[in-house]
């Protein structure tokens, strides 16, 4: 599967929950950009949508995102509460990871607004 670099007009951070030791021995966490993305953005529709809305998850937003190593370090990592998309100062919890064709060309990413 191909994509056409002109759709790719969106710039999206993905960004990694990392935690840290302060000087007084306090745990921290603090979201940290992994690495700035050019991607697709769709909304749901149809019997996406649908399925969606009966979750009360009707603000979920497909991304579409050329595969990179990042991305594949957030795909195996395991844990999606740790990473995260920021559009446009909005942040999306990641729901899902599709890897197109299982062709390292593409990825689509399921999320959802916070």
């Amino acid at each position: 599967m191909r994509i056409n670099p002109g759709k790719l007009r969106e710039t999206v951070q993905l960004q990694q929950l990392v935690t840290a030791i302060d000087a007084v021995g306090n745990q921290t966490a603090d979201w940290q950009t992994a690495a700035t993305l050019r991607c697709r953005v769709n909304s749901l529709y149809g019997e996406d949508y649908w399925a969606a809305a009966a979750q009360n998850q009707q603000d979920t937003l497909v991304f579409v995102l050329r595969w990179c190593p990042v991305l594949a370090a957030a795909m195996a990592d395991g844990d999606l509460t740790r990473w995260r998309l920021q559009l446009g100062g909005a942040a999306y919890e990641i729901r899902s990871f599709d890897d197109v064709d299982f062709a390292h060309k593409l990825v689509k990413i399921r999320a959802v607004r916070r």
